[in-house]
């Protein structure tokens, strides 16, 4: 395991006078190029470079530059075409001084393994729900491509850090391309500002499962300070998978989801992407698409509109739109006469057999539907009467323009889509220009109007509700959709559209980068405290891990030295996951550890060695009471107590006030047949029956189902015991219940609080403690951690010099040994790096068991005589 602390970088920038950059991260830069052979001498390379003004990326900068503190935005990505090695530092340079670009030259072979190979062909259709079943089909993972992938990846990673400043920049990284690149980042700088946005679905873990490389690419995308998803969908199943394949828990703080990734908070935001609608407002009245949209009225007059344009992808079910249609004119043929459907074709992003079947059948549905249903006399109409016109080929802005401006309802039925802003697009172009006094005569009706089917599998049919939503595999549903459509009153299209262009207008593209840069820097953002960072594991599986400043890993030397030089003991150690491995079969001591425990237990200057578990008395007793009759047990979580061999009570004895028991067995009759019908119903649960407290542990069910089940049964259980005195708690994997008031901090006050003298070795008589030591794992032994601090601080209390290192009442400084007129340790560390009430953190049970060995070593040897 590998282990590194960044030391160029401690923290997260915390500077306000530096400037604030954004790196926009995409595959492709937001530029037009095209061959210049003639521009050479001038410009010292054959290529000329525009920016493209339709391009989403390029579209950010104003939402970003006015919406946030960012004072400039730099692009860096990849380029169009390939250009040769002699001209490529002329270009970088050109468009770096020219539109604030950084190019990525991958070289052709390259690309077309991570691009085409990779992206395209394996990527691309998984993320649709498409998963290759035919053995020689191009979309099978391939291990060549995947090579590539990540090799295109760490060269987009070594750009950005060229160009990186840590203390000032944020990194945006855009879509599926990159996925791996948060990862390569955060080894580079461990507190780099990175988000990520995902422009494609992200598809259910039954699907994203059978990605040979799946958790190296969700370790990319959690190594992100933000996650962000176009719907609550994506963003579910992106929680869903990070639970199953990484056994990660998520959050709700201050509304917002968060994952806890190694001690860092990763955010997961659900923002959808706008249009510029100042664009396509400005557009609808060039002249090109007042012409295109002047030939489309004399060609379709008369006629209702219905418009699909598509990229000629298999997801996008054009097939199962022409089907409907067929089946709206088959069942009103009066309808071929006052309606049309234009279906608009965009080449393919991808190739194969499957794309060529799509393609042959939306040609032949097309002919079919021409010839059966079309006007043989088109009486003036240039497109011959027909009740499909099918324009299959790439078509330029100004036409689409075009189209959406004069259609009357617009129909999107893809099988599966991330965003689709087509719908976007048609409204804001229905809306027209700014200036709304623009009536018919232009080709805008007044009042504004129009009409939306949407498929309930695209990403923005949540958030225009006034649509027409359908499932596109069900085409009797698609066809009475437009049925309803083609009959809905001018009233009813106007109100919906005016619904529709109050959040489009509002939620534009500028909006949503703001948004997504916003969420950025508050995420960054620190209260004051720079985090300690660590670099954790190797290669992609590469993690940081981020600590509070004053959270330490324990120091083995250290703390055995403190314990070598002190003289009144105390050590409280939790049993499962803290001495043993944490496990849903039982882990008895192995003689190693009963030897080290027994060594500890005989010392004289340890006034008490406690076992402090949830397990049950009888297992507790099994296996420490003969073995190390010295070691005192506090069973149940503190119900029943066991003292030493040395002590005045070495039988077990109830801790619990009196009535207790009575209730326990009032409340168990409720509990019980609730926890059966939750084992039941749970596969892979059960319950531990530990008489005094009941526990459903889910460990070994479905992640997912599991945190449920136990959410159900956290609601269940408090309306069932809400007149109960019962403790129900959730852990790790587990739902427990148990006696109000009983936990580990029983044992703290025993051995710390005024009635130490009967409990410790000697009594006071012998002297105040000097040392403590308390090691647990989970939830419950935060309280144990907790009432440390509190006893240290507390002038009452049997610990040493606790007057001068606390005020009475105050909590001793955090992480730092509390010494006053005389010395005294205090050491409380949990098992793991995760956020805790302790001081110090131990990396696992190893680690434990290794300190216990250390404080074995150096304990002077009259430690070793037994009283």
């Amino acid at each position: 395991m590998a282990l590194q602390q960044d030391e160029a970088y401690s923290g997260y920038a915390t500077s306000v006078d530096k400037t604030e950059r954004v790196i926009i991260v995409c595959n492709s830069l937001p530029l037009k190029m095209t061959h210049d052979p003639e521009g050479a001498a001038e410009r010292g390379h054959s290529w000329h470079f525009a920016m493209d003004p339709d391009s989403i990326y390029g579209q950010t900068v104003t939402g970003i530059l006015n919406g946030t503190s960012v004072e400039k935005v730099l692009f860096l990505g990849g380029l169009g075409s390939e250009v040769e090695l002699f001209e490529q530092d002329a270009v970088a340079s050109d468009i770096a001084e020219r539109f604030n670009c950084v190019p990525v030259f991958l070289g052709a072979e390259l690309k077309d393994k991570y691009y085409k190979g990779f992206c395209k062909q394996f990527l691309w259709p998984l993320m649709h729900y498409i998963l290759p079943q035919s053995p020689t089909s191009a979309g099978r993972y391939n291990k060549l491509n995947w090579q590539g992938y990540l090799a295109a990846n760490k060269r987009f990673a070594d750009k950005v850090v060229e160009v990186l400043n840590a203390d000032g920049d944020f990194v945006w990284v855009h879509d599926y391309h990159l996925m791996l690149l948060p990862t390569f980042l955060r080894k580079r700088y461990n507190t780099v500002r990175c988000g990520f946005f995902l422009h494609c679905p992200f598809p259910s873990s039954e699907i994203f499962r059978t990605f040979p490389n799946r958790d190296l690419v969700l370790r990319g995308l959690l190594n992100a300070d933000v996650v962000a998803f176009h719907t609550f969908d994506y963003a579910r199943h992106f929680l869903s998978c990070t639970t199953r394949l990484l056994g990660l828990n998520h959050k709700t703080v201050r509304g917002s989801l968060a994952i806890d990734y190694y001690g860092r908070s990763v955010s997961v935001k659900i923002c959808p992407t706008g249009v510029n609608t100042d664009r396509l407002q400005e557009g609808v009245m060039w002249p090109e698409s007042v012409s295109h949209r002047l030939n489309y009225r004399k060609a379709f007059r008369g006629r209702m509109v219905f418009l699909g344009i598509d990229d000629m992808d298999l997801f996008k079910g054009i097939d199962l739109r022409l089907q409907a249609y067929e089946l709206l004119l088959s069942q009103h043929p009066e309808m071929a006469e006052t309606m049309v459907l234009v279906q608009v074709c965009n080449p393919a992003r991808s190739t194969g057999r499957e794309t060529q079947e799509l393609q042959s059948e939306v040609e032949a549905i097309v002919e079919r539907l021409n010839a059966t249903y079309g006007v043989t006399e088109g009486d003036g109409d240039a497109f011959g009467g027909k009740v499909v016109e099918f324009i299959n080929r790439g078509t330029s802005l100004d036409e689409r323009i075009a189209l959406m401006s004069h259609a009357d309802c617009v129909v999107v039925t893809a099988t599966r889509d991330g965003m689709n802003l087509l719908p976007y697009e048609y409204i804001t172009c229905r809306q027209g220009p700014r200036d709304e006094s623009v009536g018919t005569a232009d080709g805008f009706p007044l009042p504004r109007n129009s009409s939306l089917i949407m498929s309930e599998f695209v990403g923005c049919s949540s958030s225009l509700s006034g649509a027409f939503r359908v499932n596109p595999w069900n085409v009797e549903d698609v066809a009475d959709a437009m049925y309803r459509a083609a009959t809905l009153s001018g009233v009813e299209a106007e109100a919906r559209h005016k619904k529709h262009w109050k959040y489009i207008s509002e939620h534009t593209v500028g909006y949503w980068a703001a948004s997504n840069i916003s969420e950025l820097q508050r995420a960054t953002e620190l209260d004051g405290k720079a985090p300690k960072c660590y670099g954790l594991g190797f290669g992609l599986n590469f993690r940081v891990v981020t600590l509070d400043p004053e959270f330490r890993r324990l120091d083995n030397m250290q703390c055995s030295l403190e314990y070598s030089q002190s003289t009144r003991r105390v050590l409280l150690l939790d049993y499962d996951g803290t001495l043993v491995q944490a496990a849903t079969y039982d882990q008895p001591p192995s003689p190693e550890l009963l030897d080290t425990i027994q060594t500890l237990a005989n010392d004289p200057m340890n006034a008490m060695v406690c076992i402090v578990s949830g397990r049950c008395k009888g297992t507790l007793a099994k296996w420490f009471s003969d073995a190390v009759p010295n070691v005192a047990l506090l069973a149940e979580h503190g119900y029943w107590y066991k003292g030493p061999a040395w002590g005045s009570n070495p039988d077990w004895a109830c801790l619990a006030t009196v009535g207790t028991e009575e209730n326990i067995a009032r409340w168990r009759g409720i509990v019980l047949p609730i926890l059966e019908q939750y084992q039941d119903s749970t596969d892979g649960s059960y319950i531990r029956d530990k008489k005094t407290s009941v526990v459903w542990d889910y460990r070994d069910a479905d992640p997912d189902f599991g945190a449920w089940q136990a959410k159900e049964l956290m609601d269940h259980l408090e309306s069932v015991l809400v007149n109960d005195p019962v403790d129900v708690l959730w852990g790790s994997c587990h739902v427990e219940i148990k006696p109000q008031g009983i936990g580990k901090s029983t044992a703290v006050e025993m051995f710390l609080g005024p009635a130490a003298d009967t409990h410790l070795r000697g009594g006071l008589a012998a002297g105040k403690v000097d040392f403590i030591l308390a090691v647990g794992d989970d939830r419950s032994d935060e309280e144990m951690f907790q009432a440390v601090d509190q006893w240290v601080g507390n002038p009452e209390s049997a610990v040493k010099a606790a007057l001068s290192c606390a005020r009475p009442g105050s909590e001793p400084q955090k992480g730092k040994k509390k010494r006053g007129h005389d010395h005294l340790a205090v050491y409380c560390s949990t098992v793991g790096q995760k956020p805790s009430g302790a001081d110090y953190y131990l990396e696992d049970h190893d680690d434990v068991v290794a300190l216990l060995g250390a404080l074995v070593t150096q304990a002077p040897a009259s430690g070793s005589a037994t009283p």
